[in-house]
């Protein structure tokens, strides 16, 4: 199924929406929505929890209330992604408590998934190193230019995307995104 979102005129049709109000009969097309966001809602999780076992809890958790709820679930009213997301938000506050979304921990020291096999352990621990520094400069900004890198960067979102999650203009998104970077990179030099 091409998933592009359609415009016509000023309104955009959300293919993923339409397939969520199919998928509440029909089995197939539940399927092509769990396997299409699994890896990004797991990501996501993955991203704020910074544990492998918990982001596996969250996001079935995740599926199980999509599946329970999808028949509220109204295009009219926003992106399925959008829909999704919140659910998978709504897991990490009610775990964590209403500051999951800003929270941020440290990778358990053993697990290290960007790290290819062949990486020694001293480049490992300079990466660590270097995403510590990362991970700190970042919560230093507001909370809404770390949505904005987390949605662009980690969730590999689009800024009409992100605009609509955050009901903002995409222009705004993107000068956001500009600022967030310019702020990132200075915090980063100060380190060096």
């Amino acid at each position: 199924m091409n998933m592009n979102v359609m415009t016509s005129g000023k309104k955009r049709t959300d293919p993923w929406g339409q397939l969520a109000v199919k998928a509440i009969h029909d089995e197939q097309a539940f399927t092509e929505l769990y396997e299409h966001f699994f890896p990004r809602v797991y990501q996501y999780l993955l991203k704020k929890t910074h544990d492998s076992h918990l982001a596996d809890e969250m996001v079935e958790i995740t599926f199980v209330r999509m599946y329970q709820h999808l028949s509220q679930y109204a295009p009219e009213k926003g992106a399925f992604s959008t829909w999704l997301f919140c659910i998978a938000r709504n897991v990490l506050n009610k775990h964590y408590g209403s500051k999951a979304v800003t929270m941020h921990t440290v990778w358990e020291e053993n697990f290290d998934p960007a790290a290819p096999e062949w990486e020694t352990p001293e480049k490992q621990a300079l990466t660590r190193e270097r995403s510590r520094e990362l991970i700190d400069a970042i919560t230093k900004l507001p909370q809404r230019q770390r949505q904005i890198l987390e949605m662009t960067y980690w969730l590999d979102m689009k800024s009409a995307d992100i605009a609509e999650q955050l009901g903002m203009a995409p222009s705004s998104v993107r000068v956001a995104l500009k600022q967030a970077r310019d702020a990132l990179r200075e915090l980063l030099a100060k380190k060096i």
